[in-house]
This record gives structure tokens, C-alpha cells and sequence, in this order.
């Protein structure tokens, strides 16, 4: 029997991602939550519990809109790497607010978009897994490469701010209005993405800011869940736990970190924590501001790099950075 003709398929060539080059825009002068507290009467149980977390500076954008925030951080990566705006050909924007978006029918990427001269294949936001939308973001830059060969850099723009301010002090961390942006290139020579691992629960998907019930099944398994993604993490690339160099957590609860690095048998100088005391949690961006404070010059020195998030509503991950040999 002569067999089925079937279409012939060609299928992509084989390719990395890597993150060439990171930035971020914390607007103004950094606060003091000493100062913060006085203002608005925090508790001083709760002072005593964010201060003890190791949480102290932050930034406040009264003024300044999630579109503004995101342009200056895409312009300060633009003055440092020099990309051109024919360069990009994606850019994909993640949230963690639902008002951090500007009034329909604008559009955030698209807007940031024009203003740099991009004429993307795809424009578009996540939002849903909160602050570990940023991971996904990255798995979707790749998936738009698998479909789009020609397709070599992704623009990855995060922007956030606080709009009651009564919840700029959260469980064990404050938060900081700001933005942040990732150059992701298909075949980087800087560095390559091994794993990005993402878990989420529905459980907690009320969350926790505003649900008792989540906010004390967070207190009681947060941490077993952080262990959870990062091994899988750890077995996706390949690369042994102890073998990673530099940890970048979310930018908050510094005290819970150290126990947590204890438990997990973790050096204390693995874990990057000058960002919790000194810019505080801005949702989405502390990947792109842990980069470009440590991440990357960490992996251009050969350490394998892992970032953790979580998020209230049940959403955690875990990226890792490798060098490109």
C-alpha cells in the first residue's frame, strides 16, 4: 500500500532566549516608612513588623502615570543598550493593579510602542498571576519566536502603582510605585534563561489583601510553595541547587528570607536583599531592578542566577539566568 502523502513541515531552528540588558524608573525621592507611618498612623505593632522585616525606603508616584513610569524606564534601557526601535519586535506589558493601566481605549504597550519608534508583531498585556506575571511574559517572548522567525528581541515593559494608600504596607513589605523593562533576544551572547517555572493556585485567587481565609493559608504555606517552584526550577535546567550563586527574591519580608535560606541550607550570600531595606516591592519590576543592580553582572561572572516570585493570589515562579557557556 503506498502510504498518505503528507505536507511537509518544516520545523524551527533551535534557539535560546536570553535578557540582554535590564532598567528601571523608581520616580523621585526615595521615602522613609518612619515618615510614612507618622502620616497616615500606622499601628505601632505594624511599624514594628515591616521595620523587623528588614523594609524601611520606597517610592511614591503622586503625579506620574503607569505610561510616564514605563517610558522613562524604557528610555533609561535605550541610553544604556542603544537598541533602535526597528530592533523590537514584540513588546508584551505586565500589571499587578487592576487600575495600573491607563482608561480604555489607550493602550499602555502601544503607547510605549510609538513613542520608541516600534512597529511590533504583537502588542499586549498579563496581568492575572499579579506579580509573577513578569515570568510568563518571558515564556510568551519565546513562544513568539517559535512563531516568529524573524522575530529577534522582546520589549517586556512592568508598570505599578499604589492607588489607596492605605495598602502600601502589606503583610510583611511595602510597596514602591514604579516600572521596569527587559530586553529578551533570541540567542543571546550576554546570558540564557534555563527554566521558568510557574505554579498557580486557585484557590487563593480572592487574595489575601482583602480575605482572611487567604491571607492566613498564605501564612502557612507561602514558603512551601516558594520550595516547590524553585526545585522544579532547579530540575528544568539541569543546574544543582547549591550551584546557583545569586538568589533574587521579591523585594520584600527579609526576615522570612533568611529563614527560609537556612532551611533550605542556602548561604546567606547567595540572596540578594539590599533592594528590600533600600527600594522596597514594586509588584512586577523587582526583576528588572534586581537585574540591573546585581542580576546580570552576577552572570556575566559566571554565576548561575535564580528570581523568585509570589503573589497574593496564589501565583508563584522562579527564573533562572545562566551564562551563555
Amino acid at each position: 500500500m503506498t502510504p498518505p502523502i503528507t505536507a511537509a513541515t518544516h520545523s524551527p531552528a533551535p534557539f535560546t532566549i536570553g535578557i540582554d540588558a535590564a532598567a528601571y524608573e523608581l520616580p523621585g525621592e526615595r521615602q522613609d516608612l518612619h515618615d510614612w507611618a507618622q502620616q497616615h498612623k500606622l499601628p505601632a505593632e505594624r511599624f514594628d513588623m515591616i521595620r523587623n522585616a528588614g523594609c524601611r525606603y520606597f517610592h511614591v508616584a503622586p503625579d506620574i502615570d503607569e505610561v510616564e513610569l514605563a517610558k522613562r524606564a524604557v528610555a533609561r534601557l535605550q541610553d544604556e543598550q542603544g537598541f533602535k526601535g526597528s530592533d523590537i519586535g514584540a513588546v508584551i506589558h505586565v500589571h499587578t493593579g487592576l487600575f495600573s493601566v491607563p482608561p480604555a481605549p489607550r493602550s499602555l504597550p502601544l503607547e510605549v510602542a510609538t513613542a520608541f519608534g516600534i512597529n511590533p508583531v504583537w502588542a499586549g498585556s498579563i496581568a492575572q498571576l499579579n506579580c509573577s506575571s513578569i515570568s510568563v511574559a518571558i515564556q510568551m517572548a519565546q513562544a513568539l519566536m517559535k512563531v516568529h522567525s524573524q522575530l529577534h528581541s522582546v520589549l517586556i515593559v512592568s508598570s505599578d502603582r499604589v492607588f489607596i494608600e492605605r495598602y502600601r504596607v502589606l503583610q510583611a513589605s511595602i510597596l514602591s510605585d514604579g516600572a521596569g523593562c527587559l530586553l529578551v533576544t533570541r540567542n543571546s551572547r550576554r546570558n540564557r534563561v534555563g527554566a521558568t517555572a510557574v505554579r498557580n493556585y486557585g484557590s487563593w485567587y480572592l487574595g489575601s489583601v482583602t480575605n482572611n481565609a487567604v491571607k492566613q493559608a498564605m501564612f502557612n504555606l507561602e514558603w512551601h510553595y516558594t520550595r516547590k517552584v524553585m526545585m522544579e526550577a532547579v530540575a528544568d535546567c539541569g543546574v544543582a541547587l547549591r550551584d546557583f550563586t545569586c538568589i533574587l527574591p521579591y523585594n520584600s519580608n527579609h526576615s522570612g528570607w533568611n529563614a527560609f535560606c537556612n532551611a533550605m541550607a542556602i548561604p546567606a550570600t547567595t540572596l540578594y536583599t539590599d533592594n528590600i531595606l533600600n527600594k522596597g516591592h514594586s509588584f512586577g519590576s523587582d526583576l528588572a531592578i534586581n537585574l540591573a543592580d546585581r542580576g546580570l553582572s552576577k552572570v556575566d561572572a559566571g554565576a548561575h542566577l535564580m528570581n523568585i516570585t509570589e503573589s497574593d493570589n496564589g501565583s508563584f515562579s522562579a527564573l533562572t539566568l545562566h551564562p551563555v557557556n
